[in-house]
């Protein structure tokens, strides 16, 4: 649970008063309006004009309709740069154009840094970081931040989506370290907590295929140190691995709104070899994510997920297990944790959108310009969960899964915070409250 400044301005202004709408998108429609002869951007004074364009379906000399203005608008709002993103097809004389106007964010962001490890108020972290969202307007990402209190961490990180034009390349490297307080509840019940020192240090190069397409490499160094040696802790004996790894992924993205979408499909598959050789370590990841949302009548959003990761190779260290009850979740048992080796997950929602997004402007407070755009949204939704974990060895059957349903509110708010507060049973018909500060499925 993360608290930002943000959050505090919503809860001690009245919106009302401070909030003025602004014109609605157009209702989303096939009807071609005409043929674009020009694309003009305006409102970018730092932002390059690729970066916007690279995003976007419609090209000079296709015809535009209101349903791909609105999906090319999510997709540039996407990219975290703009507070407002408004687009419009109008003519002058013979000429027809598409008029693209963003209000820009403020790009170079210290922040503190609160908040509570998976939602455990007995878990609180604290520190600050710096983000530059923009380096010199081309969407570079440079990150710094330093946490301390539970589980410390300090990483630094750098991300350029498209350094290379002719080839669309893009790059990035990071460097971290974080002591992380053991997550196996059986390696726990039977020694007693201990910690885990975790050095990491890696670079990444892909290629953009198309506009929805990416495959990438990523090469690392990484070295795991455990408080107390227990054997399956570590894969060597002395209680530290150290270990070169690599991954190569692949993504396919269509999703409109990446934080909240209503159509579209999300394709994340990845194989990581950890060790070649230098070490003890030595096993074999293979990861896919797969999700699509699809637009029905009267406004409402059906969503599904299925995820999944398996291992093949040697011993699987108690670090790299994989666990529901932390980053992932089976709603019905939000904060039970089932650990193993290998985990498959699938989630369904429907959505029915009672207000917005609609974005504001806001005219009373005394902020700078670039805080001064805010994009609220509230949705309802009902849910079914479903997801196992297991062993090498185990046998999989419909009964190893544990399910949950139910339903609640989603509250849509600015720089893509999504607030989920819903309810949810087990099929133990065991019931329990939900508060999360999570993103779409």
């Amino acid at each position: 649970m993360r608290i930002s400044f943000l959050l505090l301005l919503l809860l001690s202004t009245p919106l009302p008063a401070v909030l003025q709408a602004q014109q609605p998108d157009p209702q989303l429609a096939n009807t071609p309006l005409g043929v674009i002869d020009t694309i003009i951007i305006s409102g970018n004074a730092t932002t390059k004009d690729y970066v916007i364009l690279n995003e976007m379906t419609l090209q000079q000399g296709m015809p535009a309709t209101y349903e791909a203005m609105s999906f090319d608008r999510n997709r540039i709002y996407s990219l975290g740069l703009f507070t407002r993103v408004d687009i419009q097809y109008d003519s002058l004389g013979s000429i027809h154009f598409l008029l693209v106007d963003v209000g820009e964010r403020w790009y170079l962001i210290p922040f503190p840094i609160f908040g509570f490890r998976d939602g455990d108020p007995k878990r609180p972290y604290y520190g600050f970081g710096v983000l530059h969202n923009n380096v010199g307007g081309r969407n570079q990402k440079l990150y710094g931040s330093l946490a301390l209190g539970y589980d410390p961490s300090l990483v630094f990180s750098f991300l350029d989506p498209l350094f290379d034009h002719e080839y669309r390349l893009y790059a990035g490297a990071a460097l971290s370290f974080s002591r992380v307080r053991n997550r196996s509840a059986i390696e726990s019940a039977i020694t007693g907590s201990f910690e885990e020192y975790h050095y990491n240090i890696n670079a990444t190069l892909g290629k953009r295929l198309s506009l929805y397409q990416a495959l990438g490499v990523n090469f690392g160094y990484q070295i795991v140190q455990v408080s107390q040696y227990r054997e399956g802790r570590t894969v060597a004996a002395d209680g530290i691995d150290r270990y070169i790894y690599s991954t190569v992924n692949y993504t396919f993205d269509s999703r409109d709104l990446a934080e909240y979408p209503s159509r579209g499909s999300f394709v994340g598959l990845g194989i990581t070899k950890n060790g070649f050789g230098e070490s003890e370590v030595n096993f074999t990841r293979y990861s896919a994510d797969l999700r699509s949302f699809l637009p029905l009548p009267y406004g409402f959003t059906f969503g599904a997920r299925a995820q999944g990761s398996i291992v093949s190779g040697g011993t699987v260290p108690t670090y790299s297990h994989a666990f529901f009850g932390y980053g992932e979740r089976i709603r019905g048992y939000f904060k039970t944790v089932f650990e193993g080796e290998n985990i498959l997950g699938s989630t369904m929602e429907l959505r029915y959108p009672l207000f917005g997004p609609n974005t504001y402007r806001i005219q009373s407070l005394p902020l700078p310009s670039e805080f001064t755009v805010w994009r609220f949204g509230i949705s309802l939704a009902v849910f079914a969960d479903a997801g196992t974990t297991w062993y090498r060895g185990e046998k999989l059957t419909f009964n190893s899964f544990h399910s949950g349903y139910g339903g609640g509110v989603h509250f849509l708010l600015p720089y893509g915070y999504i607030i989920r507060v819903e309810y949810a049973w087990n099929d133990y018909r065991h019931g329990e409250f939900i508060f999360a500060l999570r993103g779409s499925l």
